[in-house]
């Protein structure tokens, strides 16, 4: 359905239903659902992005895994005046995250050239 509609406020309420389901498939499809309503409208209510933020600690990896690729799709897709203040510190923290991550992989991998040319 999300593929299909671009009314959000009309796909909206599925889509909290799925995310809250307590079967692990049903909630990675209301996921995608939210990616695809996200990707199609630009828009995502308050209470789906409530529904949304306790998938990101979900006890399943899977659903949790997801669920932060999803919450990008939102950051990426959505105006970010429209959005919580919760996901802009996440959203900050992982650019932190991959930064520190890249440099610390180059410094490592120097390091490592530079040990492999005196041996």
């Amino acid at each position: 359905m999300s593929l299909c509609n671009d009314e959000a406020e009309v796909i909206a309420p599925r889509v909290r239903r799925a995310l809250t389901s307590g079967k692990r498939e049903l909630r990675c499809q209301g996921l995608t659902a939210v990616s695809h309503m996200v990707r199609r409208t630009g828009e995502i209510d308050d209470v789906t992005l409530e529904t949304l933020r306790p998938l990101l600690r979900d006890p399943d990896p899977t659903v949790r895994e997801h669920a932060g690729s999803i919450v990008a799709d939102v950051w990426i897709f959505v105006p970010h005046p429209r959005l919580p203040g919760w996901l802009s510190r996440r959203q900050g923290l992982q650019s932190v995250k991959w930064w520190f991550v890249m440099r610390w992989t180059g410094v490592s991998m120097r390091w490592t050239d530079i040990g492999r040319r005196f041996r």
